[in-house]
């Protein structure tokens, strides 16, 4: 058992970023973007809400806050994949099985872009 965490993974100022769109179940398009480790091709590293809701909502301020707690693991060295397997996933009505929240389609549409697996 760990008493302490991965030190945290700085990256450098000016890095490979690349902008990415998705939808949510309902239909809400989300923008991101996702920042890559300069040292390990294709690794995120850190994401950033762009847009996708009305700015100053709660739900916005959430997705922001979900895009710092998810860089924060991602530089402490936890992978996109990883991440995903302890979020919650729910049935949709084709029978297809997706994750419950806007976190959880965030660290999956990173686990799709991390292709250092």
């Amino acid at each position: 058992m760990k008493d302490k965490p991965d030190p945290r993974h700085h990256l450098p100022g000016r890095r490979l970023t690349e902008t990415r769109r998705f939808e949510t179940p309902e239909g809400h398009t989300i923008h991101l973007s996702v920042g890559f480790d300069p040292n390990e091709d294709g690794r995120p590293r850190e994401v950033f809400y762009s847009a996708g809701f009305k700015s100053g909502s709660a739900l916005e301020f959430q997705i922001q806050d979900a895009c710092v707690l998810i860089s924060l693991l991602l530089q402490h060295g936890h992978r996109p994949e990883n991440i995903t397997k302890s979020l919650a996933r729910t049935e949709q009505p084709d029978g297809s099985i997706t994750y419950a929240s806007i976190t959880g389609l965030i660290a999956a549409e990173l686990a799709g872009a991390d292709t250092s697996r």
